[in-house]
């Protein structure tokens, strides 16, 4: 048995492995490189990464001798994480990832009782890293073993385009050798949370008890709120749920639908920007959580046109799935040969 740990921005998962490559048991905590960056220091997501491989175990009674390497990705290799790797330069596909494989057996970095195989992040080619040069700039570190998952579970023409919507909306182009070529994240996962947690603008957000709806169709609140973020700007449209809650008829659910559609509004700058650097495909395969899929196809359709094939991944087993096929096809056979 191995394990497959996959730590975030804002969350930590680990994932045990048996003989079959099949998850014999799974793990989370609200850990991650936020509390690195808030702290300034790495021990609360080291603790908190050790705390969860043990607990794992000893909650599915698996003995710790078992489990004989963990493979590792996402943003624990970061400069805000546990151990800094460099990213490798797109275009990156498999061959790529499995090369980049990084061993680590100090227990300083993580104190496990057994080798980590990281897995390095993929950043954008631009010509020099001077600022005028900044809106070619991206990275990635944790999508790139679920960028292989999808590849490896799915049938897909390519190009393609693979989207990730967690705690950043992350646009993927995937080129025709199955290669991650370019990258472009915005943060609006986080942004929507920061502003659940610290606005005044969240608690218009959440249902009022004895509110009634608006009875407006979830088509008029994500148009509507597009139409305010084209025209005036971001910032203003998310002081607008406490116009409709104070001023207008509408109820949290509504006031939440509209703000989840302006940040995806102003979260398709990301997609046109791609497209406007020259990496162009018109079939998208969105993952993430059902509800902000389905906006997210609705407003890609509204955007690019109705011709747009999309495909949506949102089942939690498969979301797991993909790191973990993912891990296995970029690291086990180069762990075999290490």
């Amino acid at each position: 048995m191995f394990a497959v740990i996959d730590s975030g921005t804002t969350m930590t998962r680990i994932y045990i492995v048996d003989q079959n490559k099949n998850i014999a048991a799974s793990g989370r905590t609200k850990v991650g490189v936020r509390d690195t960056s808030i702290t300034g220091s790495r021990n609360k997501l080291r603790r908190g990464v050790e705390e969860l491989f043990f607990r794992v175990l000893e909650e599915h009674k698996i003995a710790d001798k078992d489990v004989e390497f963990a493979i590792a990705s996402g943003m624990i290799t970061s400069e805000v994480g546990l151990i800094e790797i460099p990213h490798l330069v797109a275009p990156a596909g498999l061959k790529q990832l499995t090369e980049g494989i990084e061993k680590v057996e100090d227990p300083a970095v993580l104190d496990i009782g057994r080798p980590i195989y990281f897995v390095r992040g993929v950043r954008n080619q631009y010509p020099e890293a001077k600022i005028q040069a900044l809106r070619q700039v991206d990275f990635m570190r944790g999508e790139e073993v679920q960028c292989i998952g999808i590849m490896k579970s799915m049938k897909l023409a390519y190009p393609c385009n693979f989207v990730a919507l967690s705690s950043h909306t992350k646009v993927m182009y995937i080129n025709e050798k199955q290669e991650i070529a370019a990258s472009s994240t915005t943060i609006s996962g986080q942004l929507f949370e920061a502003i659940c947690n610290s606005t005044n603008i969240g608690k218009s957000l959440v249902p009022v008890e004895g509110e009634e709806p608006g009875g407006y169709t979830e088509e008029e609140l994500i148009e509507t709120a597009a139409g305010c973020v084209r025209h005036a700007g971001l910032a203003r449209t998310m002081l607008m749920p406490r116009f409709m809650q104070v001023l207008m008829h509408t109820d949290g659910h509504e006031r939440e639908v509209f703000m989840d559609a302006a940040i995806a509004a102003d979260d398709l700058n990301a997609f046109r920007e791609l497209r406007e650097q020259g990496y162009r495909a018109e079939h998208y395969v969105l993952y993430g959580h059902e509800s902000r899929c389905r906006m997210y196809e609705y407003m890609l359709k509204k955007e690019f046109g109705p011709q747009t094939a999309i495909d949506i991944i949102y089942e939690k087993e498969e979301l797991d799935r993909l790191t973990v096929t993912g891990s296995i096809a970029v690291a086990l056979e180069q762990i075999r040969k290490l």
